[in-house]
């Protein structure tokens, strides 16, 4: 997969079917609808209301002007002005002895089964390994297509914790493996 970076900080992406560009505070709006979506959020530590979504969106804008990475929303690339998601990654203090950074997609329920957030995620993994970030990564432990995504991308299982008082799992990049984006796919035989 082919991923173009853009700008400093490496403000905007683009992969085959999506773009991506830094949040901003104007796309508060967006994310309260995505969060307030039952389905959508089931998985992702339940919906979250507009209170819940603005300090998100500031915290979220914050980590940007700090760290020069985050969170991106994320459109289709022949209606990129029609966001469908959120996927980026943002610093987390928890992990073991250490911290690492935290990768995350969330996707309107129409686009869900498309390979839609794996073309994200292997986004955001080239992103961040091109910054030389250590990655983690993880989901609620029955999220099965959470799962699925994040195995198919090349993380591997690491451990399960508690969040938000439910079970998760969490998964690890391994060290030393390459960005998805610049890994071949070869099908045996060929």
């Amino acid at each position: 997969m082919d991923v173009r970076l853009i700008g400093h900080g490496v403000e905007q992406f683009s992969s085959p079917r999506l773009v991506g560009r830094r949040l901003l505070p104007a796309d508060t709006d967006f994310l309260v609808d995505l969060h307030q979506d039952e389905e959508v959020m089931a998985l992702h530590a339940g919906p979250r209301s507009r209170a819940a979504t603005e300090p998100f969106v500031r915290s979220n804008v914050a980590h940007w002007r700090h760290y020069q990475f985050g969170l991106y929303i994320v459109a289709l690339a022949d209606e990129p002005d029609v966001p469908i998601g959120r996927a980026g990654m943002r610093w987390d203090k928890t992990v073991g002895t250490g911290s690492a950074v935290d990768i995350s997609v969330v996707l309107t329920k129409p686009l869900w089964g498309q390979g839609i957030a794996s073309e994200a995620l292997r986004a955001i993994v080239t992103i961040a390994l091109g910054l030389e970030l250590p990655l983690v990564a993880g989901s609620e432990a029955g999220h099965a297509a959470a799962r699925r995504v994040m195995e198919k991308v090349g993380f591997v299982y690491w451990a399960e914790h508690e969040r938000h008082n439910l079970g998760w799992v969490r998964y690890h990049w391994p060290a030393g493996k390459p960005a998805p984006a610049t890994m071949v796919n070869k099908t045996p035989g060929h």
